[in-house]
């Protein structure tokens, strides 16, 4: 009889805890949107009046006919649903869980980037926005605060401390002035003024990569130093993608899906409004087409106001966008050996961001109608598994694969003080390993170079900045054989949920419910075969 899975045992600890205390509730629907005015801030559907405008409209679609306003690109991105993402609920009341004495810092480290108008509201007065009221809060602060990041948080960020070490880590600077900066010369003044109290205001800042760097790098305090959570910004800045090729080039792109410039009056009020040049796509398309994809089967839930078809649309935008991130080459090397090496396509490590992210090889060989040999298979879970179906343990990093109990997965794993891995970052103290692809040109500087270098990878002759090659040995090789392979990513894997919903939070038995009838399984990057 099949073991039943650790999510689901979370389930029934909570409901049935045994001992007289209360039940562990599920994590109630979120709040919905409503409308906010401070002293600063907006909600964004206060930009949706003259910044989303239906299919079809005159204004704010491309050469193509694609509806490219910001506010209904954004609403269906994990920069949206930021503080409503399960999974980062989860993963906060779970540092929560395990360090209830360090519940301002954590509230405050964990809200900074994920309800940065909220955190920001309140950081003033010496205040946090705290789990608690970012979940079921109707104050100022929560509404703005489940708003993610919001246009009038990204768009009033200063110039000032950008790139700066004191920015990371949502070290943002935002002003009083209502200032909202765009990349337009002579801007139009009157009808933002009139409508939202802002005033439009020329700022090439909000194309440059060091905006985008205030929350992705994050580094927090370790036992012994300073442990580095994500390094997307430093990962880019040490490649030779610096610093011609800002992140907004690849992630609000300025090109249609047939790679001409985008050119449209920017808004819908005033009608007389000029076309402007560059206009970017706001989906903020990335990685994690698996939490919009599960967000989509949850929508009463995340009651965000977003369609299911937006969520999955924005899904199936990020798995395009997965399929530009890396190449496959396929080389013989003996008889019974080749040699499979990965292009990183990318400007930042691959892959890049939280550490739950992994991507590994799946490769089988067929001869005659049968399988002769397959390394990297998943099971009905997404737990990479041998021939038996036997989960694999963490695998170190491998240049060379001889076994189905052997695979090649590039990922970064932290460990805490005892060395037993974990996610949280909060328990972390080093990286056992990081082996994720380094990007092309990869050069860090002497302060970059510990916080970005790679870790348990030794003598390995084929990690280069740019790609990495695994040699199989496959002594069942013969003429005729077809070697297929494919290059499988995931955001979150199994072994991170059962470790989330060991703590049986309210917010972890949600993401259980959530993630029991849609488990986190691969999405193929890249795919290629081989005919022997």
């Amino acid at each position: 009889m099949r073991r039943p899975a650790l999510a689901v045992i979370g389930m029934l600890v909570a409901a049935c805890p045994g001992d007289g205390t209360p039940a562990v509730e599920p994590l109630a629907a979120l709040p919905p949107p409503a409308p906010v005015t401070t002293d600063r801030f907006r909600d964004a559907e206060a930009c949706g009046q003259c910044h989303d405008v239906p299919d079809g409209a005159p204004v704010l679609h491309d050469a193509g006919g694609r509806n490219v306003s910001p506010v209904r690109l954004w609403r269906s991105s994990m920069m949206a649903l930021a503080a409503r993402d399960p999974f980062y609920l989860a993963v906060f009341a779970e540092e929560l869980d395990r360090a209830p004495e360090r519940r301002a810092e954590i509230d405050a480290l964990c809200t900074r980037c994920h309800g940065p108008a909220g955190s920001e509201e309140l950081a003033i007065n010496g205040e946090h926005l705290g789990f608690d009221t970012l979940t079921a809060g109707t104050s100022d602060a929560a509404v703005l605060g489940r708003g993610g990041v919001t246009c009038t948080l990204c768009h009033q960020i200063d110039a000032a401390n950008l790139g700066a070490e004191r920015s990371f880590s949502g070290g943002f600077s935002i002003g009083y002035q209502r200032k909202i900066y765009g990349p337009y010369v002579d801007p139009r003044m009157e009808p933002m003024q009139l409508i939202v109290d802002y005033t439009p205001t020329r700022g090439m800042h909000i194309t440059s990569a060091e905006l985008c760097a205030t929350c992705h790098t994050v580094i927090v305090p370790g036992p012994h130093g300073e442990v580095v959570e994500q390094a997307t910004y430093l990962e880019w800045r040490s490649s030779s993608f610096a610093p011609a090729t800002p992140c907004q080039t690849c992630h609000v792109a300025t090109v249609d899906d047939e790679g001409r410039a985008i050119s449209t009056p920017v808004a819908s009020f005033p009608t007389d409004l000029r076309p402007r040049a560059p206009v970017g796509r706001h989906r903020f398309v990335g990685a994690n087409a698996y939490m919009l994809s599960l967000m989509a089967a949850q929508t009463e839930w995340i009651n965000a106001g977003v369609p299911a078809n937006e969520l999955l649309d924005a899904a199936a935008a990020s798995e395009r966008h997965l399929a530009t991130a890396a190449a496959l080459v396929i080389t013989r090397l003996a008889p019974d050996a080749f040699r499979v090496r990965v292009d990183n396509l990318t400007g930042h490590k691959l892959p890049t961001g939280y550490p739950s992210r992994r991507m590994w090889l799946h490769v089988s060989v067929d001869l005659g109608g049968a399988k002769v040999f397959e390394s990297g298979a998943v099971d009905a879970r997404g737990a990479i598994v041998d021939a038996s179906g036997t989960v694999l343990a963490t695998q170190p990093h491998r240049d060379e694969i001889a076994s189905d109990a052997e695979a090649q997965v590039w990922e970064a794993t932290l460990v805490d003080e005892r060395g037993e891995p974990t996610h949280r970052a909060l328990d972390a103290d080093h990286y056992r390993k990081d082996d994720r692809i380094l990007p092309l040109g990869f050069a860090p500087s002497p302060l970059d170079r510990p916080r970005t270098e790679a870790s348990g990878v030794i003598a390995d002759p084929t990690f280069v900045p740019g790609s990495d090659a695994v040699t199989f040995r496959v002594p069942a090789l013969a003429p005729g054989a077809t070697i297929s392979v494919e290059l499988q990513y995931a955001s979150v894997s199994p072994e991170v949920l059962d470790a989330i919903t060991a703590t049986t939070t309210a917010a972890s038995l949600r993401f259980a419910e959530h993630t029991a009838s849609r488990p986190p399984t691969p999405t193929t990057m890249a795919r290629t075969s081989y005919a022997w």
